[in-house]
């Protein structure tokens, strides 16, 4: 029998192919077969002398050959594991449909408070664990077929161990020296397998936002009509201006920031993206330094400074800061003193930045109505509206009316309407077209009520003011601006005048951001007057999800990586005779499979699956007891009834 056994040990050596659990040169390989071969061959003869012709191990292995090799088809063995690398796929694929719908957008509101995070975490960790689950069946399976060959035997422990989790896979490859590749690859696929829900964590990233809230509207104030505050009628044409109008003008010139409107805005976060129009006021100045007559000695302290277009004129002292109506608006002279007469009009420079060089200066600023353009936001509460656009040369003036039309507010029957009226235009180059008004745009737009040309045009795209509103805020002006600065020995003046004076330091850039500020004042007030309002949108703080998917390489890496292991392994078990068996993990093949020197093996099984395993354990009971200090598991009768024995530990019957 030993001989026997030792010539079917050495054909199934000689059979054996190569196969990736060996990186051995051939001939290495074939001196390994024939040593190994050689000491089956000892050990079987020094047994079978020491044992003679056992009858008991004649009957327990009456051949030692071992068991035929049966087909199996692949599916029957490795179901599970393709429908675990089915999952990790599927896990792949759900984690990437799960964040890139939200990748730029406000975090999802799911039921029972369900967080991006808790859901990615749930498919790396499912991920994961189908991994690992090939990756342990795959070194499970493969530890059969390397113990086709002699190795130590506590390397059955290193494969049990490194299918169970990284840490024992690092005791796999301490054990075999990475001098196999197929084993050391799953090994270290299981060690990495550690970092799957790290990496996959970093994928999503969270930063705060501002989203458009749908369900809310922006509004910002705006008129088609400009306002100027008229109240009780005082003459031809004219009007009083209301005292709480008249405030907010003066407060606009004391105020060094320009006054602001008031948005509707209820997140304090808004953006009014597309130009809206407004009807307002626009000042306009400009430096008139080179129209003064200058006299020497023309008065108390210096020379007088005249300006012929008004006859207004200044001299250092008493009358050091001068203002009035001029012949186009309101003039300002600021007198200085000159060294003596031959410095009286030596200088050339009227830049108006040049006051302050020269001494002296002249302006004369204008109010007007006009219509202006303009897109805003407002970020943390703030509104920042940036003024693109003013025209106050639009309008078609009559003895009463002011008014313009915006071309691009108007539909094809209104432009036609208006080409038949006979207005020329270009809707391309002509963003405003003077309109002859008879009426309020409100009532010019009944059609019971025609202006001028007997066409009508929705109210929204007409823009408009009136005389009146024009010649009692000039007439307003003239009583505010006049006056002078006495500045000398004492300060005496009008407030306004002292305060655009700036105890003497005054410039024109000084004197046109009054007449802007008082303009833009003026504006508001008119704005939020009306009720009329641009619309924008709204958006509400949010965080935001950042989908980083270069972080998902690795995962993939891993699970490309894992796939390729199953297939090798798969083709691995298909050429391999020592792991056709489908036992992988399972501890019931070291039962059926016990250990035995060479030649005395003991009972053998030919079950090559493990459902007939566990079907055969099913059928079996068994006791671990221990006979003269060794201890094995027995089988036993099914209706044999046990109890512990004291001395030796064993259920006994």
């Amino acid at each position: 029998m030993p001989g026997k056994g030792h010539t079917n040990s050495s054909k199934a050596f000689a059979q054996m192919e190569y196969d990736p659990l060996e990186q051995w040169p051939a001939a290495e390989r074939e001196s390994e077969r024939q040593n190994g071969a050689a000491q089956v061959h000892e050990v079987q003869e020094s047994q079978a002398q020491k044992s003679g012709s056992n009858k008991n191990y004649e009957d327990a292995a009456p051949d030692s050959q071992p068991p035929p090799n049966k087909s199996i088809k692949l599916i029957s063995i490795w179901w599970l594991e393709a429908i675990s690398c089915l999952l990790v796929i599927v896990m792949v694929a759900a984690l990437v449909g799960t964040v890139q719908p939200y990748q730029g957008q406000p975090l999802p509101q799911w039921p029972y408070s369900l967080s991006i995070n808790t859901i990615v975490a749930f498919y790396s960790e499912v991920m994961r664990a189908a991994m690992i689950l090939v990756l342990g069946q795959c070194l499970s399976q493969l530890k059969w077929s390397w113990f086709t060959r002699p190795r130590p035997l506590d390397h059955m422990e290193h494969y049990d161990n490194a299918s169970r989790g990284p840490w024992g896979s690092v005791g796999l490859l301490w054990a075999i020296r990475l001098k196999a590749v197929l084993p050391s690859l799953g090994a270290i696929m299981m060690i990495l397998s550690l970092l799957v829900v790290p990496f996959t964590q970093q994928i999503v990233q969270f930063y705060p936002c501002t989203f458009p809230d749908a369900k809310l509207n922006a509004s910002i104030p705006k008129t088609n009509y400009a306002h100027a505050g008229v109240s009780h009628h005082i003459g031809a044409a004219l009007s009083s201006i209301d005292p709480k109008v008249q405030a907010l003008m003066n407060l606009g010139i004391y105020d060094d920031e320009p006054q602001q409107v008031s948005p509707n805005c209820q997140t304090g976060n808004c953006t009014f993206d597309e130009v809206y129009h407004t009807c307002g006021w626009c000042a306009a100045c400009e430096d008139i330094s080179d129209q003064l007559e200058i006299i020497a000695a023309g008065g108390e302290y210096g020379p007088n400074f005249t300006l012929p277009s008004s006859n207004l004129s200044a001299a250092a002292g008493d009358r050091t800061f001068v203002m009035g109506m001029g012949g186009k608006g309101i003039q300002a002279i600021r007198a200085g003193f000159l060294a003596n007469e031959t410095d009286v009009n030596a200088t050339s420079n009227f830049e108006p930045s040049a006051w302050s060089s020269r001494g002296y200066g002249a302006a004369q600023c204008t109010l007007d109505p006009c219509i202006r353009s303009y897109t805003s936001e407002v970020k943390g509460g703030n509104l920042t509206e940036i003024l693109v656009n003013t025209t106050s040369q639009a309008w078609s003036q009559n003895q009463t009316w002011y008014g313009a039309i915006d071309v691009s507010c108007l539909n094809a029957a209104e432009e036609q309407a208006l080409r038949k009226a006979g207005y020329k235009f270009d809707r391309k180059t002509t963003p405003w077209l003077g309109y002859n008004l008879s009426a309020v745009a409100q009532d010019a737009f009944n059609p019971t009520v025609f202006n001028d040309t007997s066409t009508t045009i929705r109210p929204e795209c007409i823009y408009q003011t009136d005389y009146i509103q024009v010649n009692s805020l000039l007439e307003y002006f003239i009583t505010l601006f006049t006056g002078q600065v006495t500045y000398g020995t004492y300060v005496d003046g009008p407030a306004i005048l002292q305060t655009i004076f700036a105890e003497g330091n005054v410039t024109f850039a000084s004197v046109d951001g009054a007449f802007n500020r008082l303009a833009q004042a003026l504006t508001v007030w008119t704005r939020e007057h009306d009720g009329g309002n641009a619309t924008g949108l709204v958006y509400k703080s949010d965080t935001c999800v950042d989908a980083r998917w270069g972080w998902i390489a690795y995962p993939l890496a891993l699970v490309l990586g894992t796939i390729i292991f199953l297939m090798w392994t798969i083709d691995h078990t298909r050429k391999n005779a020592g792991s056709r068996q489908d036992y992988k993990s399972s501890p019931l093949a070291l039962l059926f499979h016990r250990l035995g020197g060479v030649g005395t093996e003991g009972l053998t099984s030919d079950i090559t699956s493990s459902g007939e395993l566990q079907k055969k354990a099913k059928g079996m009971r068994v006791v671990f007891q221990g006979t003269d200090d060794v201890w094995r598991f027995t089988e036993v009768d099914r209706d044999h009834t046990y109890e512990t024995d004291k001395q030796s530990g064993s259920i006994s019957s």
